[in-house]
């Protein structure tokens, strides 16, 4: 299960943790660019489907080609969530993280990878086992952002709804969007929200309504995996934290803040993990459903053409580093040199697998509550957030990247430093 989000607040940020079987490998990748294609490989098989060749940055897990959450050239960013329907997903559907990639890559803006996905899910059906053990069929909801704002979409089978996101959002593998959509397939529209036939509906505010509009989640949902997800009661608590950092945002150390979300456990106590398992952002394995975080994901927009990317490539990220890369005009600028964004590195994946033994052998799991641990972290963090917005400003005000051999050095003598204190 995973927990994404967005907020606009001195600032914008999308944030994603991804939640799978706490032995699965993700890793972070840059996709090259591609030549512009007409047609696209989705999971394996060819569509109809624009490619405009972007690179993209992506987090996936090590089985698959799709991803968990990614950011492309343009800045816009994706995360699904599983969400579970009154239809039953296909067996051989398309992964809804296969439908993300492609998104990236054929999307100059937020609204553009909206309206992507709407049209791909009504031509083809979702599904596939999306487990790396087990079996695992599911629909997707997404947020998706950029630097002017970002969307919730949510998809049933081939049916979907979409609303703008004000101010702050989170989706947690249950459906959010009621009455509030701003657009809906044409069957929904014809189910939930009827017109009359001389009603020109561009939008789901127009008037000319036959009666009053219902509720997409209650009309698409199967509520009875909310038993086990917990989605209603992690949104909840998302949504507060969101309030909280919204309320203390003010400058350019926000991200330290942000962060904070993605590592809170909300009502779980680590060393008590059967208990609220599932009802914790951070998710930690121990639980039923098994699951754990395996990775978290971060985008700080800065303007229109810059970002500060952040990563873990780690699971658990109450105690893990966030490592920042850069968007800018286009490029992205790794600042952590030691690890190989080559998808399919066996080098990222073995640095993945190497923390979650340590962190397992280690019990470090429980230093979240470590006060001497969240210290020196903190430290680490920080100082990594000095190091990215010095490399960002720099490139700004020179227009070059020399200053760059310098701060990947310090931002990695920081990550080796912070990991050779903790025991790693």
């Amino acid at each position: 299960m995973c927990d994404t989000f967005y907020c606009a607040a001195a600032g914008s940020f999308f944030g994603k943790n991804s939640d799978r079987q706490p032995d699965e490998p993700q890793s972070v990748c840059i996709v090259p660019r591609r030549t512009p294609s007409d047609t696209a490989t989705i999971g394996g098989r060819s569509y109809p489907a624009r490619d405009a060749g972007f690179p993209f940055v992506l987090s996936k897990p090590s089985w698959m080609a799709g991803g968990e959450m990614g950011v492309n050239e343009k800045g816009v960013a994706i995360g699904n969530e599983a969400v579970f329907s009154r239809f039953k997903p296909a067996r051989d559907g398309v992964l809804g993280m296969d439908i993300l990639r492609a998104a990236l890559g054929a999307s100059e803006s937020a609204k553009a990878a909206v309206d992507f996905i709407c049209a791909f899910v009504e031509k083809h059906d979702q599904g596939g086992n999306g487990s790396l053990r087990g079996s695992l069929y599911y629909d997707n909801s997404f947020i998706i952002s950029d630097s002017q704002g970002a969307f919730i979409l949510e998809t049933a089978g081939r049916r979907w709804a979409w609303r703008a996101i004000e101010g702050r959002d989170a989706i947690s593998n249950a459906y959010c969007i009621e009455d509030d959509y701003k657009r809906l397939d044409t069957q929904t529209r014809k189910e939930i929200a009827p017109v009359n036939e001389r009603a020109a509906c561009s939008d789901e505010a127009d008037p000319g309504r036959k009666g009053e509009k219902e509720s997409f989640k209650a009309s698409m949902e199967n509520r009875f995996y909310l038993r086990f997800t917990k989605g209603d009661d992690r949104r909840a608590l998302s949504l507060s934290l969101l309030d909280g950092f919204m309320a203390g945002a003010a400058d350019s150390s926000a991200v330290l803040k942000f962060f904070d979300i993605l590592r809170s456990h909300g009502p779980y106590e680590p060393r008590n993990p059967w208990k609220n398992h599932m009802k914790s952002l951070c998710v930690h394995a121990g639980g039923i459903p098994a699951s754990a975080t395996t990775a978290s994901f971060v985008v700080d927009y800065r303007g229109a053409d810059s970002a500060i990317l952040w990563f873990t490539g780690t699971s658990y990220p109450c105690v893990s580093l966030y490592k920042p890369m850069l968007l800018v005009k286009g490029e992205f600028i790794p600042l952590w040199a030691d690890y190989d964004y080559a998808e399919g590195s066996v080098k990222s994946e073995d640095y993945w697998r190497r923390w979650k033994k340590w962190l397992t052998a280690s019990r470090a799991f429980l230093r979240a509550e470590d006060a001497t641990f969240l210290a020196g972290r903190g430290q680490a963090q920080e100082s990594l957030a000095m190091i990215a917005n010095k490399a960002l400003s720099d490139i700004a005000a020179l227009g070059d990247l020399s200053s760059l051999p310098v701060l990947r050095q310090e931002a990695g003598a920081v990550i080796a430093g912070w990991e050779k204190d903790v025991g790693f």
